[in-house]
């Protein structure tokens, strides 16, 4: 089985370093939300970012002093002007509006098809950009997520999921496979916890 990664993800052994899967200044890239808060596709975004190398670890923490002059700065207030969307969660053309604020190329929200939405994750990845996938589950799933897809294999995306923690030696922590079979909720979605049968409804790559 052929596994790609996007360029510019590398492992970190270094005594002393961060450890585990890292962007090229060797900070973790992965980032856990809260439990108690609705905040997947914003976390899937910063850490977009950061595998991207638009932000630094400390930023995305909130360890930096907010300059809204910065790309930084702007990120922080926008997400401090969206604090009701986080709680609630965040649809594809919210993540859209935090893009806008700080990064000027154009960036466009892919809905509809789920074999359109799979075509496209994997043309960007390919091209080693991060992809967000957003996905929902059954009624009564309580499944309405975003994962960050960092990797494929034939028949599935790698993903960096905020709702998880990234155990120890691995690159990614949930998969989403990229066939659907026999149903609109043909898709699996797998981590530590289980496999749920979801469909996807967007896509967002950050370029």
């Amino acid at each position: 089985m052929h596994i790609k990664l996007i360029e510019g993800l590398q492992w970190s052994t270094e005594p002393g370093g961060s450890g585990g899967l890292c962007n090229k200044r060797g900070e973790k890239v992965h980032l856990r939300q809260g439990d108690m808060d609705g905040a997947c596709g914003p976390y899937c975004l910063v850490m977009a970012m950061l595998a991207r190398n638009q932000l630094s670890r400390r930023q995305a923490k909130g360890l930096e002093r907010v300059d809204s002059r910065t790309r930084y700065g702007r990120l922080m207030e926008a997400l401090n002007r969206h604090e009701t969307l986080v709680r609630v969660g965040t649809t594809g053309h919210d993540l859209l509006a935090l893009l806008r604020e700080v990064n000027d190329k154009e960036h466009r929200v892919v809905t509809g098809s789920g074999v359109e939405m799979v075509r496209q994750a994997r043309a960007h990845l390919e091209d080693d950009f991060p992809v967000l996938l957003g996905f929902h589950g059954h009624k009564g799933s309580d499944i309405r997520h975003w994962g960050l897809a960092i990797g494929m294999s034939d028949d599935a995306f790698f993903l960096l999921d905020p709702a998880h923690e990234l155990q120890p030696g691995l690159a990614w922590n949930a998969i989403l496979t990229s066939e659907a079979h026999g149903s609109r909720f043909g898709y699996r979605y797998i981590n530590a916890k289980g496999t749920w049968a979801v469909t996807l409804k967007e896509m967002l790559a950050l370029l």
